[in-house]
């Protein structure tokens, strides 16, 4: 089975309204940015203030066997990281870290689970220097959203951080100082994915593609897996396990997905990150990153685009050559029966 998008659109987003002071006044996000979004993007600011709204009582008020990622991924400011210390420089709240040993730094986790009144007054403390959180937030719905977004960046040199369940530890999710990209409201295509590959979709052996449309279900059929599913860039493994799931319920076991243990983690992190599956028959079918395989433009009607050419562009002094842009120009992921 594969997995890449197809085109649906989700309902519009709900605007977040924040009283933190705007990021880089100097820039023209008006026009630079907002002008070029899709009508149900969401461009705000956010701040600790919305931090502390939104993620703190997930940790505070719940012991920590009852603390959920599922509680904290969908609310409006789009900041909270599943690990309330990684939305501090190297995941350590401490106002002065680069004094401290090691064992200290030990000593200090075990507040991971009790939240000492120390701990409390430095997560409380919206001045403490190794806060990492970023102040202008995009709440991408379709492509064209986060396409504008990279080259608004480009174009005025700043740095963008991407968030979809918040698990990065290296604090990619959450880095102040950034354009942040939450693609928490992007298009969702899990529900409804699944597509089996009969033997007229899989075409002759060598075969040329003429039409994309037939690759996913060719690169299927070479990889001997009789189906795949489309997940957008916004979904996490919990979206895609009840829609195979519900498949199963219908069709008698049929498929089997290769994912991450937790349903709260992105199946696009832990793809680059290779894929280990632990608990989803990794040892059986291999790594995730094994059933990866590139996805055509979707066909969908009103939501199909033209792909169009990018010039290039020089990003760290490299000369990145040119590309198609699309309105599904994925990658998808490719697992069992």
């Amino acid at each position: 089975m594969l997995f890449r998008n197809m085109a649906f659109l989700i309902t519009a987003a709900a605007v977040r309204s924040s009283t933190e002071p705007s990021w880089r006044t100097d820039l023209d996000w008006a026009s630079g940015l907002e002008d070029r979004l899709s009508p149900s993007a969401s461009l705000i600011d956010v701040g600790f203030s919305d931090f502390a709204t939104d993620c703190h009582p997930e940790f505070v008020d719940n012991a920590y066997p009852d603390r959920t990622n599922h509680g904290l991924i969908d609310k409006p400011s789009g900041l909270c990281v599943s690990q309330l210390f990684c939305a501090y420089e190297k995941c350590w709240p401490r106002p002065d870290p680069s004094n401290v040993t090691l064992a200290k730094r030990l000593l200090d986790e075990e507040d991971l689970f009790a939240l000492s009144p120390e701990v409390r007054g430095r997560l409380s403390d919206p001045s403490n220097p190794s806060l990492n959180l970023p102040s202008k937030l995009l709440f991408p719905v379709v492509w064209s959203d986060v396409v504008a977004a990279i080259e608004f960046a480009s174009e005025n040199g700043l740095e963008v951080s991407v968030k979809n369940s918040g698990h990065s530890f290296m604090g990619a999710s959450t880095k102040k100082d950034t354009l942040h990209i939450n693609m928490n409201r992007f298009e969702q295509y899990a529900p409804s994915g699944i597509v089996d590959c009969g033997d007229a979709d899989a075409g002759s052996d060598g075969a040329r593609i003429v039409d994309l449309a037939e690759q996913p279900c060719r690169l299927a059929a070479a990889r001997n897996k009789p189906a795949y599913i489309r997940v957008g860039g916004g979904e996490n493994w919990d979206k895609v396990y009840r829609a195979v799931d519900a498949a199963n319920a219908e069709q008698g076991n049929k498929y089997h997905v290769v994912g991450g243990a937790a349903g709260t983690v992105s199946p696009m992190g832990w793809t680059f990150q290779g894929g280990l599956a632990g608990t989803q028959g990794g040892r059986k079918y291999g790594f995730g990153g094994m059933h990866v395989g590139p996805s055509p433009p979707s066909r969908d009607g009103a939501a199909e685009r033209t792909a169009r050419q990018v010039r290039p562009r020089r990003v760290g002094g490299r000369v990145l050559g040119r590309v198609h842009r699309t309105q599904d120009h994925v990658r998808g992921r490719n697992v069992s029966p």
